[in-house]
């Protein structure tokens, strides 16, 4: 009798702890107010480190759906809609990096989170680049699909080119803004389901916000890898190898960092190819911990 109730006691106990795992990996989904704007987020899990994803132009924090759910059991997971993106409100008419590097940082002071990497996608890369100016509480960053020009910086001509897609995008926003994204953004071999995905979120895009965003992107004042050289965190980046990262200006950063590259995967490998994008990230944060260990 008494080994059947310490049986019972065991099982109890390993059914609460079980229970305890899922309700922390239970996404709730809130909203900031801050800066004139309201910020849409989703929130999951617990641990040492924060992980803080921000979405690149045109699409919403669902792209990182996958993300959420296989990391929240280890880690904090926040996600974010953009101001002017899925179902955020921007209400203050600016859409530039440095507003947005602010909501971020709004959303870290909010939720309290310590020893947070963040992972911007796209467009995120340069908005988390600039969060991270002068904040200790960052510990690391991860770039999708961004970071391959960082020498580059905006002379007449880039600023020219800039302008003039920005003016042929708007002569019909949802037709031009679908045929950039088939032509350039996604692998002929992505998943038609994912495609669909991404075709109908850039056809549907607000070009109130999606414009404004874009022209901000391309008038960044600074070169990225200025930027990278302020920081004294690592930086990993998850790439498609349909274009290259410049490695060599992420050398002259002093920056420790590392480049996993990603073959058939488009613009957006965490929804095109996930299980690989995640098998990488995995990686990277585990390196992180053993750093700040």
């Amino acid at each position: 009798m008494k080994q059947l109730s310490s049986l019972l006691v065991i099982g109890i106990l390993m059914t609460s702890c079980q229970s305890n795992k899922e309700a922390l990996r239970e996404i709730t989904n809130e909203a900031l107010i801050t800066n004139q704007s309201k910020i849409n987020y989703s929130t999951c899990g617990e641990g040492e480190i924060a992980l803080l994803f921000v979405h690149g132009w045109n699409i919403d924090k669902s792209y990182w759906d996958v993300q959420q759910s296989k990391f929240c059991k280890d880690y904090q997971v926040v996600t974010m809609d953009l101001p002017g993106f899925g179902k955020s409100i921007n209400t203050r008419g600016v859409y530039s990096i440095d507003a947005y590097a602010n909501d971020v940082k709004e959303l870290i002071n909010h939720l309290d989170l310590k020893k947070v990497v963040l992972i911007g996608h796209s467009m995120g890369g340069r908005i988390v680049l600039e969060a991270a100016q002068n904040n200790g509480e960052i510990v690391a960053l991860v770039g999708v699909d961004n970071y391959k020009e960082v020498r580059q910086r905006l002379t007449e001509k880039l600023q020219a080119e800039a302008h003039g897609f920005v003016e042929w995008l708007q002569t019909d926003f949802a037709i031009n803004a679908v045929s950039y994204a088939d032509q350039y953004l996604i692998h002929p071999k992505t998943d038609s389901i994912v495609r669909n995905r991404i075709v109908n979120d850039y056809q549907t895009a607000d070009p109130k916000a999606s414009v404004p965003a874009i022209l901000t992107y391309f008038n960044y004042p600074y070169t990225e890898q200025e930027r990278l050289s302020n920081l004294d965190v690592p930086l990993y980046i998850i790439s498609s190898d349909m274009s290259p990262v410049d490695t060599i200006g992420l050398r002259n950063t002093a920056l420790t960092y590392k480049v996993f590259e990603m073959s058939k995967t488009g613009h957006f490998p965490m929804v095109e190819q996930p299980e690989l994008f995640n098998q990488y990230l995995t990686e990277a944060l585990l390196e992180i911990k053993s750093i700040k260990e």
